[in-house]
């Protein structure tokens, strides 16, 4: 008995290890089964998520066509398209398709915290390119760049950022930076807006026609609204700036609004025999030229520019008598001549008024809008076209009066004081503007 079951025992054991491979193999393969099928799983999922990515990249492709095909369009219609902005101090380049294409369209440019926008001056362009010139040198803000027939309902609207040394180009739903761009869903409007770029302070690469020249011409300017209870600016001791055949009055404007009156530089008492001379522009939007010769309104002379000075914009003016012959400039260009006999009553009784009449209390013809860079003259400066001045006025021995308005109501002509702001008048950053 105990030999026929050891020998049973032995050969169990002699089998033993043969089924532990078997099922050691059954094993592996069924783990191996399970790990395939998990594979090809995943393989299967990725396959299904890469033929849904090319049917999302399919999808975005069919609608930036579409929005394309539909902007362009659009752009066709009316738009200017802007690709790229860049800024050299007072020079901004604006570069893209069908700029200032409509002829009715024009550039508007300003701060955002203001409600109105100047026109800068054109001085270049095509339907690529076009070149402007800004009367400052933006400070760290955000400004509007609008083309259109107004800047209320523009064709196409930029928003750029300033934020030395950086700028950015932000509209609704697009933020694009020179130093790297963030786009969002929003791609019809990313189509209009591509880069900004500013150039490098060394320059080589930014060097233009007028390089030299100031960039910065105005830092500030006298600021009135006769809305707000504005009144003139009077330069004090100044009742012996009398002019004589030769003269020339100027000044810098930014015209908000026409209104009557609208003086700018002023020497008349309002009464009797105390008036002198006067350049002001209207509630018709010309500029006015005026003196008497004795005091009265009986023989006194006047002359109208032909066309009105802009609005919303800086322009320079000026007023000059070349012995008798009367001119107005608005922009270096000749808008007005005229042949008199006589100059300018000099009677001493009524100091200089800047941006209105300071004849009476209150309101009295105060300009709405902002003067800059008044100068008097005891020369005719100007008897052709020429260049406006882009940088300030440095004083001369034929400067009577100069104010640039940077340092408050500072005059460093050679008569009268300084003007004191008050609550009645103020200064106000160019930039603003």
């Amino acid at each position: 008995m105990f030999g026929k079951s050891f020998s049973l025992d032995l050969r169990s054991l002699s089998t033993q290890p043969a089924v532990l491979h078997t099922q050691k193999a059954r094993v592996c393969q069924s783990e191996c089964d399970e790990l395939c099928a998990q594979i090809n799983a995943t393989l299967d999922e990725h396959e299904n998520q890469m033929l849904s990515a090319r049917l999302v990249i399919g999808q975005i492709m069919t609608a930036v066509l579409a929005i394309h095909l539909l902007s362009s369009a659009a752009w066709s219609a009316d738009s200017s398209v802007v690709l790229q902005v860049r800024i050299d101090g007072q020079r901004l380049y604006v570069y893209g398709e069908q700029l200032l294409l409509n002829p009715g369209h024009k550039v508007y440019f300003g701060s955002q915290d203001l409600d109105y926008l100047f026109e800068p001056r054109l001085l270049d362009k095509n339907e690529s390119s076009i070149k402007l010139l800004l009367p400052f040198q933006p400070v760290p803000g955000r400004y509007w760049l609008k083309i259109g027939r107004n800047q209320d309902d523009p064709a196409t609207e930029v928003s750029l950022l300033f934020n030395d040394p950086r700028v950015t180009i932000e509209l609704p739903g697009v933020a694009k930076t020179a130093l790297g761009a963030a786009l969002s869903e929003d791609g019809a409007s990313a189509a209009q807006v591509v880069t900004v770029d500013q150039c490098p302070e060394s320059g080589e690469n930014c060097l233009t026609e007028d390089d030299g020249l100031d960039n910065v011409f105005c830092g500030s300017a006298a600021s009135f609204n006769p809305r707000e209870g504005s009144q003139a600016m009077t330069v004090s001791n100044s009742q012996e700036l009398h002019l004589d055949d030769e003269y020339t009055v100027e000044a810098r404007v930014f015209i908000q609004e026409y209104v009557r009156g609208g003086i700018l530089v002023d020497k008349y008492s309002g009464s009797g025999r105390g008036r002198e001379y006067r350049l002001s522009i209207g509630k018709d939007g010309l500029l006015r030229g005026w003196f008497t010769p004795d005091g009265t309104l009986v023989d006194d002379f006047a002359i109208y520019s032909n066309i009105q000075v802009p609005k919303n914009r800086w322009t320079h003016v000026a007023y000059t008598n070349e012995s008798g012959q009367l001119r107005l400039f608005i922009d270096g260009a000749v808008v007005a001549e005229k042949q008199v006999r006589g100059r300018p009553a000099q009677l001493g009784y009524q100091n200089v008024a800047i941006g209105g009449n300071n004849c009476c209390p209150g309101y009295y013809e105060v300009i709405n809008g902002l003067i800059d860079e008044v100068r008097i003259s005891d020369i005719a400066r100007y008897a052709g076209s020429f260049e406006p001045p882009r940088r300030e006025f440095d004083p001369d021995p034929h400067t009577l009066l100069l104010m640039h308005f940077t340092a408050g109501g500072e005059n460093v002509g050679l008569i009268g004081d300084d003007v004191i702001p008050s609550e009645f008048h103020s200064t106000v950053s160019c930039a603003a503007t």
